[in-house]
């Protein structure tokens, strides 16, 4: 995020992160709307775009949504994921 602030704006960073949080809040509500990823592990691993800045991977249960990572991104590269 201090990229952003630094780089693009406090009102960007901020509508950025508004967004972010708004996602999450999609994601607790809906957490199927993630694409499964090949991550192995204990759980499935699950990606999210945020305002195609932003990838969280997650994993949830039947009570929780567990945020695994956020990376931010300038561009949308197949990479990102």
């Amino acid at each position: 995020m201090k990229w952003y602030v630094e780089n693009a704006g406090i009102s960007f960073a901020q509508t950025l992160l508004t967004e972010f949080w708004n996602d999450v809040d999609r994601l607790c509500a809906m957490p199927t709307i993630g694409r499964k990823t090949n991550i192995s592990g204990r759980h499935e691993i699950r990606v999210f775009i945020s305002n195609k800045k932003c990838l969280i991977k997650y994993w949830y249960n039947t009570r929780t949504l567990y945020v695994v990572d956020i990376v931010f991104a300038d561009t949308h590269s197949p990479r990102f994921f």
